[in-house]
Formats: C-alpha cells, sequence, structure tokens
C-alpha cells in the first residue's frame, strides 16, 4: 500500500483554555509535548488535538432515547444478507440496529425488530419483504447492497412499506442514507490526488459513477488475487527484490502505465487484494470504493495475510467511533451511540439479529448507519402515532434529524429521498482502537465471515481533511 496516503492533523484545541501563570504553563507545555506523541501513535486523530480526554457518554446525550407517542408492539422490519451472498459485507454492521432497540427500550419505548434474510437476492429479498409485511411492520430498514436489493424495494413500495437504506443507493419509494453517487466520485477524485493515470481494479463492484480512470483490469469472480496483484505490481512500477529481479531476468519486462490505483467491489474481495497488494510491495496511492468501510474489510485483510497497520484510504462520511472523539453535538452523540453499544454488550441474555450469537460477539462490528435507520423509522411512527405503513411513509417525509433526535451520524433530511445531504470526504484508517466500544469476542461463523482472529479485527475510520 501506498506511504504517500496524508494523515489527519491535530490543529485545534476544542476547550478554550485559558492563559496561565509561567510555572503551570511549563507543565502545561510537557502535557502538550506527550499528547502529541500519543496523537502520532494513533494516525493523530484531529479530536485528540483537545487536552481533556473524550468521554464515552456526555451528560447532555443520555445513552436512552425516548420518542413519544409510539404505538404499543411497534414492530419494524430489518433486511440482511447471510452466507456469503452479495450485500453479506454488512449483515454484521447491521447490528447496530439492536442498539437503537436498546436505546428505545431505556427510554421507555418498545419496539420490536423482526429479522429476515434475502439470501443475496431480488427473489429472496421479495419473499422477506412478503414475510415482514404479514408480521405487521410500520417500516423496513434494508442492511445490504448491491442490485438485488431492488427485489425488497419492488416488493415494498407494492405494499406502501417504508424503506431505508443505509448501504445502498434509493430506488422507487425508499429513502437512503449513503452518500450520494456524485459526491462519492467526487471524493475519490480528491483522494487521487495528482496521479494522471489510475488504473481500476474491477473485483466486481464496477466504475465508480462519474471518476475517470486510464486503465481497467477486470477481476471476476474466479480471478486469482495474487496473479491480479502481481500485475498491477508490474503496471505500476513495484520494485521486486533481487531474486525475483533475477528469476524474471528473461522474461518480457512490463512497461509501468498507471500511477494510482482504484479497487472496486466487495468488502470481502478489497481486503484479500489489498492484502496481496501489500505482499507484491505496491507502493503508489491505493483508493478504495466505500464497501471498505464495512467491518467485513478488515477481517478478510486479516484472513488473507495482510496488515492492518497499512495505509488505506476510501471515501464516505463521518459514521464511525473517530467521530466520538469531537467536542461538538456528533461527537456528543456518537458518543452516547457508542455507550449504548456497551450497555447491550454487558447483558449477557442479548442476541444478535438471527438470534444465534450473544451480540457481544458482534459488539465490534456493530454500525452507527443501521442504527440511525431505525431511530428514523421509529421518530416517524411516533410522529405519525400510527403503525401504518401508509401514514408512517407521510411522516417519514417530512421529517429533518439531527442529532438532538438521536441518530449517531451526520444529519438526515427524509424530505429527499437521498436524506443524507452530507458530501462524501477521503476518509483513512487506523488500527488503533480507541477504547469506546467492547471487542467482539467470536465464537464460531455465526453471522460473519472467516476466522475468529480475522472477525475481531477492525479499522477506525476518521475524515482525512488533510487531502482536502
Amino acid at each position: 500500500m501506498s506511504d504517500q496516503t496524508t494523515e489527519a492533523t491535530a490543529t485545534e484545541s476544542a476547550d478554550g483554555t485559558r492563559p496561565r501563570s509561567r510555572r503551570p504553563l511549563l507543565f502545561v507545555g510537557i502535557a502538550v509535548l506527550l499528547v502529541a506523541a500519543v496523537v502520532a501513535a494513533v494516525l493523530t486523530f484531529r479530536a485528540f488535538g483537545s487536552s481533556t480526554p473524550a468521554e464515552a457518554v456526555s451528560a447532555t446525550v443520555p445513552v436512552k432515547i425516548t420518542v413519544a407517542h409510539v404505538p404499543a408492539k411497534t414492530t419494524i422490519g430489518v433486511i440482511v444478507t447471510l452466507g456469503d451472498g452479495e450485500g453479506s459485507e454488512w449483515n454484521e454492521a447491521a447490528q447496530g440496529a439492536l442498539v437503537a432497540e436498546r436505546r428505545l427500550a431505556l427510554g421507555g419505548t418498545d419496539v420490536a425488530l423482526v429479522t429476515k434474510n434475502d439470501g443475496g437476492t431480488a427473489a429472496g429479498g421479495k419473499a422477506a419483504v412478503e414475510s415482514l409485511a404479514k408480521s405487521g411492520v410500520a417500516g423496513i430498514v434494508v442492511a445490504s447492497s448491491g442490485s438485488h436489493v431492488s427485489g425488497a424495494l419492488t416488493a415494498a413500495a407494492a405494499k406502501g412499506i417504508p424503506v431505508v437504506l443505509p448501504y445502498a443507493p434509493a430506488e422507487k419509494d425508499s429513502w437512503s442514507t449513503a452518500p450520494a453517487a456524485g459526491s462519492i466520485s467526487t471524493a475519490m477524485t480528491t483522494a487521487l490526488g495528482d496521479a494522471d493515470a489510475p488504473l481500476l481494479v474491477d473485483l466486481g463492484g464496477g466504475a465508480p459513477a462519474g471518476l475517470r480512470v486510464a486503465h481497467v483490469l477486470d477481476g471476476d469472480d474466479t480471478a486469482d488475487a495474487a496473479a491480479l496483484a502481481t500485475t498491477v505490481a508490474e503496471r505500476t512500477g513495484a520494485t521486486s527484490n533481487e531474486e525475483d529481479a533475477d528469476a524474471d531476468a528473461d522474461a518480457k519486462t512490463v512497461t509501468p502505465d498507471s500511477d494510482a490505483v482504484v479497487v472496486s467491489g466487495s468488502a470481502q474481495r478489497q481486503g484479500a487484494f489489498v492484502a496481496a497488494l501489500q505482499a507484491e510491495n505496491v507502493t503508489v496511492p491505493v483508493v478504495l470504493t466505500p464497501d471498505a468501510t464495512s467491518p467485513a474489510f478488515g477481517a478478510a485483510l486479516v484472513e488473507a495475510g495482510g496488515s492492518l497497520s497499512g495505509a488505506f484510504r476510501t471515501v464516505g462520511v463521518a459514521t464511525d467511533d473517530a467521530r466520538a472523539l469531537a467536542s461538538d453535538a456528533g461527537g456528543r452523540a456518537m458518543s452516547a451511540f457508542l455507550g449504548g453499544v456497551r450497555v447491550l454488550a454487558g447483558d449477557q441474555d442479548a442476541e444478535n439479529l438471527t438470534g444465534d450469537q450473544a451480540f457481544s460477539a458482534v459488539a465490534g462490528a456493530a454500525d452507527s448507519r443501521s442504527h440511525d435507520a431505525v431511530i428514523a423509522l421509529v421518530r416517524a411512527v411516533g410522529s405519525a402515532r400510527s403503525v401504518e405503513p401508509a401514514d408512517v411513509t407521510d411522516a417519514l417525509a417530512t421529517l429533518d434529524l439531527d442529532a438532538d433526535a438521536g441518530i449517531a451520524g451526520p444529519a438526515l433530511d427524509f424530505t429527499r429521498q437521498q436524506a443524507l445531504g452530507t458530501p462524501a470526504t477521503v476518509l483513512a484508517a487506523s488500527a488503533q482502537q480507541l477504547g469506546l466500544r467492547p471487542a467482539s469476542t467470536a465464537s464460531g461463523d455465526g453471522t460473519g465471515s472467516g476466522t475468529d482472529a480475522a472477525r475481531t479485527a477492525s479499522l477506525v475510520w476518521f475524515d482525512d481533511s488533510s487531502t482536502d
């Protein structure tokens, strides 16, 4: 991976400390140096610039969430993709929906989640919606991505059930809280910097809309990651070791034609391919599509023998744990979400969405985006004072939610299908955990994939504003 990836720098103090006498200033200066060392050790998260340690939960944003006028026995549907089908990369991230359910329960708002597996197919999505409709759900969170989600969206639209998509674009009568496609291509262009001839390695994700690349390397399902990585190394001029150089002395020399790499595909395939790039010592900038923000990326990277300590760049918005280090309302809201994760993980009886594992096994992957999707639908139920899907749809279409409403990520405006108005920006990653959530205690495959060691591997994504 590239060592050219720029890192965020801590340049601002969030506590507004007033000047003091000289002697205290000396100690303050020493403390600042120590803090600076810590910051460098964790890829210099900008929020570490404050001398005040980040609190797990701010007193002004409680873990509990109360929504008035929510009828008893309100149910929300959650559709996930289990196994290794299209969209399965989000099945552990979707566990954030359970955190929303628990926070609402703590606030006296009882909501039940009903989970269905679409199997990664359009037919499976249609069947899941039909089953949820029979259960009387007020709305559905489709926590998957890919072309197959159209099956669920078509079925939900036919039945008038509102759908929120935290990881995919909106279609038909649904709302997306994922970044807009145009925003993603703009941020990826920024991430590529001065690269003149980017090489797109298409692992099944296709070419990002609006992104200009000079070359395309097709990596279909049958492609070998190691062989692809070798080709990328040759085309980017990666330096081979002496033994490789001697062995290939008589081979035809490939003239490098690419100065950056874009990787498009599922989180699992991206993770495995990045491990192969690391093995080939590829040093040009490598930019990943937003699928890499899935917890499955880090798990696949480790399982393939890669290192989490590499320099990774993708694009998206601030929805990860690093957001909790900010001193603004968004930081406090994320801190409250993480408090909810800890509360639920501490409940020995709490299970995952499919009821085949303890929640503590997936606590490290539970995502704020699925959490916010559930909160939005429950807010709509409260606003409508009804669980009738048509009423909830009408109410949802009027909502404009921010941290005060209990969501942990950026503001969401449901008066538009593209509810997330915040543009995507360049994200960098750190393998340094912040200690704000419990680590997953993996036990078998469950809803995840790979070995236990791989499943507990994780990255923290943060806004790399230094590339703006």
